[in-house]
């Protein structure tokens, strides 16, 4: 009998724990399959089978990690007792545990009931709108669901299991407390003592992260398959709650008035200026083009400049760059991938402070604005490609509500080296120039992005890279960067998986009716501007286009532009006498001069540039180099300012449309 606590009842503890364990992960598994059969009634899974297996036993590995997250703390107390060594005291701590694993397990069992209520009325896991019921008549909504049947049934279940939950804890409650240990660990020495220690503190954390790559587990990972139904029933009702508590958090910083930051008077503001129609032009409407608008991970523009044949980063896209359109004026909506993706998708600027749209109620709204609609308008067949999980910020709920017709994501392709983000760019193209194929009776608007160029750069062993003697002047603006090498690999393998999809394209009888957009969502991440002469290198990215000859329109390849100008372009080149509404223009014309903004307050048009911050007010004005893409400082002038002073409507104007987020369209 022990008189204090030592290892040996340390050791004890976890053995006593684990039928508890035992029993609730396995109640989680027969819930996840209850889940499936229940909610997958009538639906076919022919030809999915092994993608059914493999969401089970993500599931299960959901299910771990929350179970070692709850472990966590018991397993720090027992811990915490090897120097105490008092077992007065841990008797009392024992019972703490108890009732600790009863509540943390019954508030498991209650999210789970409010997980199938919530699939059952949404077709969706918890969450964002989980808060809405606290927003709505919640009195009225409890009311309602009282009145359903299915409510007592619930109630009469969840407190039989609550009930057998207390005999279970109460039952581990007296066999942790009792000093009789199940095995005689007292002789082992201090090794194998320190080893036992250090695997339970191992596997706790290894088991809540739920995985060794990159990032913890999370609905990231849940892109298995083409099976819509099939990716949502991985995902614990856990981590889908603590996904919207972090969307919700970052929802409650939107609260920054930016016409008024701006100095623009609200009730001046005139939304009309939106909307547009495209000119009359026959060609499009007799050929009724595929229009297909491409977003490269990290395509930025610097290390396109210093193409050559010792640093082959374009591969032979370089000979599609050659015979068509690109314009090296460019600028990204922002710094990360979202600003690019809701800027190109609602025909929108990026505003400072403003709340990414994907993780907020707003996601399910239906914009006039939303890129696919003036396609759908005409009669097109409207498509979404990722290269990654569509589960990433909410992104399959905000491109249904923008209204694309089919969704693909990583999961719709067999998976061949994957990297940390999703599909490698061969897999993505494949996956694009498929569903350009596809449905040939119809034409067709596809929104592509990818993923690959992006951290820890990564490329399928078969790759084998063209000459890349990295310019000097180019490693000096990574200056922090100490596997550049790899990062450019990565870049040219994507650039080279491009040009394999524009030589299948313009080598098919696709060349006579598809229009090709490729740009990037942003700079690579690891360039830095020196000083504010270079920061146009800092955001540019270019836009490239593919015309078929008989939709040709002139360009001035000097003409400025940013990412919400790109739908536009695509529309006045595409359709006929099409309405939209965007806050961009089309680029197309020979004398365009253009104008260009982003979210960090960066404008350029011709020879001109200013940098306004919104913060401070502060305001910087510069001439641009059209060969050298540098600026020079510059004095204030008349045009100089009035790019200032569009500059802020715009944003003002788009930022009082998208809040007031089109109600009559609202899609939920």
């Amino acid at each position: 009998m022990l008189k204090k606590y030592n290892f040996e009842k340390y050791f004890d503890c976890f053995i006593k724990i684990i039928p508890l364990n035992a029993a609730v992960i396995l109640a989680m598994t027969v819930y996840r399959v209850w889940f499936f059969f229940y909610f997958s009634a009538g639906q076919s899974f022919s030809g999915f089978y092994w993608d059914v297996l493999r969401a089970f036993w993500l599931g299960f590995r959901f299910d771990l990690s929350v179970l070692a997250y709850i472990n966590a703390l018991p397993a720090l107390i027992f811990t915490l007792f090897l120097l105490l060594k008092n077992m007065r005291a841990f008797k009392i701590a024992s019972f703490f545990t108890a009732v600790y694993f009863w509540f943390a397990f019954m508030f498991i069992l209650f999210l789970n009931f409010v997980d199938i209520g919530f699939f059952t009325y949404f077709h969706e896991r918890i969450n964002l709108l989980l808060f809405d019921f606290f927003l709505d008549d919640t009195s009225a909504l409890l009311a309602t669901i009282i009145k359903d049947v299915r409510f007592y049934e619930a109630l009469a279940l969840f407190l039989a299991a609550g009930f057998a939950l207390y005999k279970l804890c109460r039952f581990v409650y007296k066999n942790i407390a009792s000093k009789h240990c199940i095995i005689a660990a007292e002789y082992w020495n201090v090794w194998v003592k320190t080893v036992i220690v250090l695997t339970v503190v191992f596997l706790t954390f290894l088991f809540a992260r739920g995985t060794v790559s990159m990032f913890p587990l999370g609905t990231f990972y849940t892109q298995i398959s083409p099976n819509a139904f099939l990716n949502k029933i991985s995902i614990s009702s856990l981590h889908s709650l603590f996904d919207a508590i972090s969307a919700k958090s970052e929802q409650s910083k939107d609260k920054i008035d930016i016409p008024s930051k701006l100095g623009v008077d609200k009730e001046n503001i005139d939304l009309s200026v939106f909307g547009k129609i495209t000119a009359e032009n026959h060609a499009a409407s007799e050929i009724k083009p595929n229009v297909v608008f491409i977003i490269l991970e990290s395509f930025g523009e610097l290390p396109v400049l210093y193409n050559g044949e010792n640093f082959n980063v374009l591969g032979n896209l370089k000979k599609h760059f050659d015979e068509d359109i690109v314009l090296y004026n460019f600028l990204a909506a922002g710094k990360i991938t979202i600003n690019a993706l809701e800027s190109t998708i609602l025909n929108m600027p990026q505003r400072p402070f403003g709340l990414q749209i994907t993780q907020s109620p707003k996601a399910f709204y239906a914009y006039p604005s939303s890129v696919a609609l003036p396609y759908k308008k005409a009669g097109y067949l409207t498509k979404a490609v990722y290269g990654g999980s569509l589960s990433w910020r909410g992104l399959e709920t905000f491109l249904k509500a923008q209204g694309f017709d089919k969704l693909y994501g990583e999961g719709s392709i067999k998976n061949e080296y994957r990297h940390q983000w999703g599909i490698n760019d061969k897999q993505f193209f494949e996956m694009l120039l498929r569903e350009l194929k596809a449905d040939p009776q119809k034409p067709k608007f596809i929104y592509a992005l990818s993923t690959a160029t992006h951290p820890p750069y990564e490329t399928p062993p078969y790759f084998k890279p063209l000459p890349l003697e990295i310019p000097k002047e180019l490693k000096e603006t990574m200056p922090e960067e100490k596997n550049v090498r790899k990062i450019f690999e990565t870049y040219q393998f994507a650039n080279i998986c491009a040009a394999e999809f524009l030589d299948a394209v313009k080598n098919s009888e696709l060349a006579q009716n598809t229009i090709i957009a490729i740009t990037g969502d942003h700079n690579l991440r690891e360039i830095r501007a020196k000083d504010e002469k270079d920061l146009f290198k800092k955001y540019a990215v270019p836009l490239y286009l593919y015309i078929p000859q008989k939709l040709k329109k002139p360009f001035n390849a000097r003409v400025a532009g940013s990412h919400i100008d790109i739908a536009p372009t695509l529309y006045e080149l595409s359709l006929s006498s099409q309405n939209y509404y965007a806050a961009g223009e089309s680029l197309a014309g020979e004398n365009k001069e253009g104008f260009a903004f982003n979210g960090d307050g960066f404008i350029l048009s011709g020879d001109k540039a200013v940098l306004y911050n919104v913060s401070t007010g502060k305001t910087e004005y510069f001439d641009f180099d059209f060969n050298t893409k540098m600026l020079k400082y510059a004095e204030s002038s008349n045009e100089r300012l009035q790019m200032l002073e569009r500059y802020k409507k715009t944003l003002a104007a788009s930022d009082v449309y998208l809040r007031q987020a089109d109600k009559k369209g609202e899609n939920k």
